[in-house]
């Protein structure tokens, strides 16, 4: 970052002028032209896709933008800053007043709050079976688990509820401004481990690098937080798509690093500058992988192919609805990641576990 021609290489500048170089050796070789040249990246590949349909429209037919780290400023704000900061002022602390995250939740506790928001959400698309399908449609409130004066078993402590209440709605400004949106509650977010879900990120010792601070100044980090050069924020891709580009994303319900809702946000403001929705649903559509932590990984169905979804629609106009996902998670499980706004849901007959018994509503 500190030597400007490789952050502008990395910014922006990088993957059109790699893509111009691969098209001429294969040119070279073939002695002919490539007929169709495709995108596929996650996270920083992620935003590299969608910075090349908003800055170089024409170079790539079809692009996948998966987990995209659109807003790394902000989301560093939500994940470094705001969610620490609101899981310290209910930590437990030492003997110094230093905020003991790594205690705010026990492991009971985690059990405890996944086992209610899971008997909540989880059979809302016909079948209890270790996923949300839909969840933008799961209206849990973790406050039902909050303890009641003189409780004590079967509930959470009060204040351990607003901190992860707080910490889940994703900071805001002094004027009550949501400056980075909040996360979703997802069968993924009690995860443990090298990438831990937002529920589980005390437990190892995470935020112990981080800050054991009680208060931030959300105004003055957020005026620091944003990067013109390297966040894909342009939605006038009229060129992209009257050139025939095709685009998809996809996001991880339970990715703690980058909120899905910030690409779901970015997916809808398409709208306003391109037609409407149902224009923007000619050249691109988003996926949504339920308990899919950054990436991949999770109680999740995390194995699928966007990259042959992108070339039939491309080449052969073949819109994806749905594409098939599997994973090791749940072995012999198939499930179809559907289209926003629509999800999976259970037809009612057949093997739950097949991605045919299930429809996209």
């Amino acid at each position: 970052m500190r030597d400007q021609q490789a952050y502008l290489d990395f910014a922006f500048l990088a993957n059109p002028e790699v893509a111009g170089v691969a098209k001429w050796i294969i040119a070279q070789y073939y002695a002919k032209p490539v007929a169709y040249s495709y995108f596929v990246g996650c996270s920083t590949g992620g935003r590299e896709g969608m910075i090349l349909s908003q800055r170089y429209p024409t170079v790539f037919n079809g692009i996948v933008s998966g987990d995209p780290a659109m807003r790394t400023g902000l989301s560093n704000l939500a994940i470094s800053k705001w969610i620490p900061v609101a899981y310290n002022q209910a930590a437990p602390r030492d003997a110094s007043g230093k905020p003991l995250i790594d205690k705010l939740l026990t492991s009971g506790d985690r059990k405890l709050f996944m086992d209610a928001l899971m008997n909540q959400c989880d059979a809302k698309d016909g079948v209890a079976d270790g996923m949300i399908s839909d969840p933008l449609g799961c209206n849990f409130d973790p406050a039902v688990l909050a303890c009641k004066s003189g409780q004590s078993d079967g509930c959470i402590a009060p204040e351990k509820i607003a901190a992860v209440k707080k910490a889940f709605a994703g900071p805001k400004n002094s004027y009550g401004t949501q400056v980075y949106p909040g996360f979703l509650y997802d069968a993924g977010i009690a995860e443990t481990g090298p990438v831990p879900g937002l529920l589980a990120l005390g437990a190892n010792g995470l935020f112990g690098t981080y800050t054991a601070a009680l208060e931030i100044d959300v105004d003055k980090e957020a005026m620091h937080a944003s990067d013109p050069l390297v966040e894909p924020a342009s939605t006038n891709l009229s060129t992209f798509s009257a050139n025939g580009g095709k685009l998809l994303f996809f996001h991880g319900d339970s990715d703690p690093w980058f909120s899905p809702l910030d690409t779901l946000e970015y997916y809808r403001s398409l709208a306003a500058g391109n037609g409407g929705a149902d224009k923007v649903a000619g050249w691109s559509r988003m996926f949504l992988v339920p308990g899919m932590g950054h990436c991949g990984g999770g109680p999740a169905l995390d194995q699928f192919d966007m990259l042959s979804a992108v070339v039939n629609w491309t080449e052969k106009g073949i819109a994806p609805e749905s594409v098939v996902a599997t994973g090791k998670a749940f072995p012999g499980r198939s499930r179809p990641l559907c289209a926003y706004p629509k999800h999976a849901q259970y037809t009612g007959q057949g093997d739950p576990n097949d991605a045919i018994n299930f429809k996209c509503q």
